[in-house]
């Protein structure tokens, strides 16, 4: 039953229908209902006849008109004027006309009894042998007429007529049936068989095979379907390279402080055991390492948070000022033991309304992320102020060897790094890839417009935007408006 069900037999039998509707509609409209048809196109001709002479009643004309309808029309047009008890008639029909004087004066009584004061009659001219249409009407008012008009034409036999019809019915169906039959089939080839190649093409994503060329086709729907695929194809395997990076990233993040903490356990147990100062200082490497793989399982988790959704936003005034001064005095060990220089030029007493506890975590990761590739001159700059709009701008800057055009748009992808920087940077060990995706997660659920600036060997900025309050809100109140997604590139 599969085979009935391919898009190729179903555009095929779809084809066929069409074709076999049209033969139907083509023998119902042309010889089922001919004789129909004809009648009442000659009825429309003793109609229109009756209307011309009606309408040119008064000129001057109206016998060349008469005379005119009736060579034109092949018919017999009587014209009885009963007050003058005068007939005037044009004959173009030919044959014997007896038959209109038989009962003139039954078809006058008829008129005069109709409702619209016209009637119809259809008799045989047995001389000739055919069918003959008469219409009857008046001119004039109804009660006292100028005129009868008489209208006769010839209903021709259409019995030959109708059978050469259906002859000739019969061999263009045939013909056309046959021509189907093939142009059908060509036709719904050509629509399926790219799909086909396209579905074939698909079901080797699964397997790893991004690479597959997929067939474009010669309709639009096709060829975008085809570039849909490509897109998606592209997309896979760039997560597909990410995933892999992902497990190449987290391993190496977990192996090191695992080793680490088990080598100096070893220590401790065989070498340090008795010595408290080496001790202790095996024992801070420990716990060191520990709190590393705890902040990086916490990342993870974050992260899985944020972009499932199910992270719930507690909007609250605090003063932000004072909270980044205590963000950054998370940093004194690191400025300690390898001379980082962090300068904080903020404005005082910036009220900002959002999560706390989340614009946090984002400016925590924002800084942290300008020290692990702070340039030769270990220097980060923390800014945040008020912008001309009234907007609150938060910045963190560094002079590192920062980001090339094309690697920065994916700078906030989860898992992200770019290749030169992780590759040569002393610090660059320490990143997870996820901290810069928690920061545009964090934005994005608050919407803030965020971005990052940079050039190579100058350096990086990473900045946020959100909404400034001159006056005290309560806490249910929301942003008046939600700023969209911008990252600038600078060359």
């Amino acid at each position: 039953m599969s085979f009935f069900r391919s898009i190729k037999v179903r555009v095929w039998l779809r084809f066929e229908i069409v074709v076999l509707a049209m033969l139907a509609f083509t023998y119902v409209f042309l010889i089922a209902l001919f004789p129909s048809f004809y009648s009442w196109s000659k009825t429309y001709e003793i109609e229109e006849t009756f209307v011309k002479i009606r309408s040119n009643w008064t000129s001057e004309k109206i016998v060349d008109i008469v005379n005119q309808q009736a060579a034109e029309k092949k018919m017999y047009i009587e014209i009885n004027f009963p007050k003058a008890n005068y007939t005037y008639s044009a004959n173009k029909l030919g044959g014997s006309l007896s038959i209109a004087f038989l009962s003139k004066d039954s078809f006058i009584n008829s008129i005069n009894e109709s409702k619209n004061g016209k009637i119809y009659k259809n008799f045989r001219d047995e001389q000739e042998d055919n069918s003959v249409l008469m219409m009857g009407s008046y001119i004039g008012d109804r009660s006292n007429p100028e005129a009868y008009i008489f209208i006769f034409n010839y209903l021709e036999p259409i019995g030959t007529t109708v059978s050469i019809f259906v002859r000739q019915f019969v061999i263009v169906g045939i013909i056309m049936m046959i021509l189907t039959v093939f142009m059908s089939a060509f036709f719904s080839a050509k629509i399926s068989d790219p799909i086909i190649r396209i579905n074939d093409s698909a079901k080797s994503l699964p397997q790893g095979k991004f690479d597959a060329k997929i067939e474009r086709g010669d309709f639009d729907e096709i060829k975008q379907l085809s570039e849909t695929l490509s897109s998606a194809s592209y997309e896979i395997s760039k997560s597909d390279d990410l995933r892999r990076e992902l497990m190449a990233n987290i391993s190496h993040d977990l192996r090191t402080p695992l080793t680490m903490i088990k080598a100096y356990a070893e220590m401790i147990r065989d070498l340090s055991g008795d010595n408290p100062e080496k001790r202790e200082r095996h024992l801070k490497v420990i716990i060191d390492e520990t709190d590393r793989l705890s902040s990086l399982v916490t990342d993870i988790l974050d992260l899985s948070k944020l972009q499932a959704g199910v992270t719930e936003l507690h909007r609250e005034l605090f003063n932000f000022s004072e909270r980044l001064s205590s963000v950054i005095s998370r940093f004194d060990i690191i400025k300690v033991n390898e001379g980082i220089s962090i300068d904080l030029e903020a404005q005082e007493d910036i009220v900002l309304f959002a999560d706390k506890t989340k614009i946090e975590q984002v400016v925590y990761n924002l800084i942290n992320n300008a020290v692990i590739y702070a340039g030769d001159d270990n220097k980060v700059i923390v800014r945040l102020y008020k912008t001309d709009s009234g907007a609150i701008r938060f910045e963190v800057e560094d002079h590192g060897e920062g980001i090339s055009p094309e690697n920065l748009p994916y700078i906030w992808d989860r898992y992200y790094k770019v290749s030169e920087r992780s590759a040569t940077h002393k610090r660059a060990k320490m990143g997870s890839g996820i901290g810069l995706s928690i920061v545009k997660s964090v934005l994005e659920q608050h919407g803030f417009l965020f971005g990052a600036e940079s050039s190579l060997g100058q350096g990086s900025k990473f900045w946020f935007e959100a909404p400034g309050y001159s006056e005290p809100v309560q806490e249910e109140i929301k942003p008046k408006h939600k700023l969209e997604i911008k990252i600038n590139k600078k060359q």
